[in-house]
């Protein structure tokens, strides 16, 4: 692959590719070809989920802890700063900053299992698509 793609995976895709053995070993083998970004509202978005328990739980499972899992994301990311505060998505405003990352990475993809986000299909030039489609579009 040429160029990089560049992607913002939204929280519900973090937190599978860390708990999920097979989403995990999707991004093992193509995060060479990737530039991912992550805003500052993503990575508390994250931090928070990371506490739920029943997150917390399965993660002990498999032998990491929260501490684990934020210095693997950022090994694995860019922070980017957003510059706009986007209201593109009302029933659910917390997924606008999925939308405020890529604007601000210029992002090619956006990847996220969260229908709000998916039944937009594309904003601006990204593309929004489910793990699934991104991975085997990388393919």
């Amino acid at each position: 692959m040429g160029k990089k793609v560049k992607v913002v995976f939204d929280t519900n895709v973090w937190i599978s590719i860390f708990m999920e053995k097979m989403l995990r070993d999707e991004f093992s083998r193509v995060k060479t070809d990737l530039t991912v970004y992550i805003s500052k509202d993503i990575g508390l978005e994250i931090s928070k989920v990371l506490q739920y328990p029943q997150v917390a739980k399965i993660l002990k499972k498999i032998g990491m802890s929260e501490n684990d899992v934020l210095r693997i994301l950022a090994n694995n990311s860019n922070k980017i700063e957003t510059k706009l505060k986007l209201h593109v998505i009302n029933e659910d405003t917390e997924d606008n900053k999925i939308l405020e990352c890529a604007l601000a990475a210029g992002a090619d993809f956006i990847v996220s299992g969260d229908r709000h986000l998916l039944a937009i299909g594309k904003f601006r030039k990204t593309r929004i698509l489910t793990p699934r489609e991104f991975f085997d579009s990388l393919t």
